[in-house]
């Protein structure tokens, strides 16, 4: 089309079970899950009542993600998971708005976006984990959308080598690391 674009999705050659994704699928359906995924991100997991912490993952660290989560309710913390598919999408979304409202003079209206899906506003008060196998400060910018807490989790130097695991500890990446950035973000709530 004259005025379209490209997309880039995150995905990963790494094994990810499945089961998460159909519970979502089952979930919200077809067509909005695909809207969704094509707009930038999902819940992946959604709690039946609002989140205490939101956790916002890209790609590979999904499985991490996932258990965090599954950790933080063993411990009665009630936790979200959104699979950011394309930060880029999701980001040009809440800019776009952001620059209208200020070449108008007008508050910005976020209600409609795809954030406003993926945080509900139960929600908006809830801090975020950011979480992305690349530069943490990616995806950190998402908690200003609604003015929440946001401690951002990923890869701030390079150079390392080693094996998933280990690499993984040493960006704080593992699933018990991801648990206690999202304790920390509680704390400070």
């Amino acid at each position: 089309e004259p005025d379209g674009g490209s997309l880039y999705l995150r995905l990963t050659t790494r094994p990810l079970d499945q089961a998460p994704f159909e519970a979502a699928l089952a979930r919200v359906g077809r067509e909005r899950l695909r809207a969704d995924v094509l707009a930038g991100g999902y819940r992946l997991v959604a709690p039946e009542r609002p989140a205490d912490v939101i956790l916002a993952a890209s790609g590979a660290v999904l499985p991490e993600a996932l258990a965090a989560v599954r950790a933080l309710e063993a411990e009665g913390v009630t936790a979200a998971l959104v699979d950011v598919t394309n930060q880029g999408r999701l980001f040009a979304d809440w800019r776009g708005r952001q620059r209208a409202a200020v070449a108008g003079s007008r508050r910005a209206a976020h209600d409609d976006t795809t954030l406003a899906r993926l945080i509900p506003p139960a929600e908006r008060q809830a801090p975020i984990v950011t979480v992305h196998d690349a530069a943490s400060h990616a995806m950190a910018w998402l908690g200003g959308v609604f003015g929440q807490r946001t401690v951002p989790v990923g890869v701030d130097s390079f150079g390392q080598s080693g094996t998933i695991d280990e690499l993984y500890g040493a960006f704080g990446l593992q699933a018990g690391q991801l648990v206690n950035a999202a304790l920390v973000a509680l704390d400070q709530a």
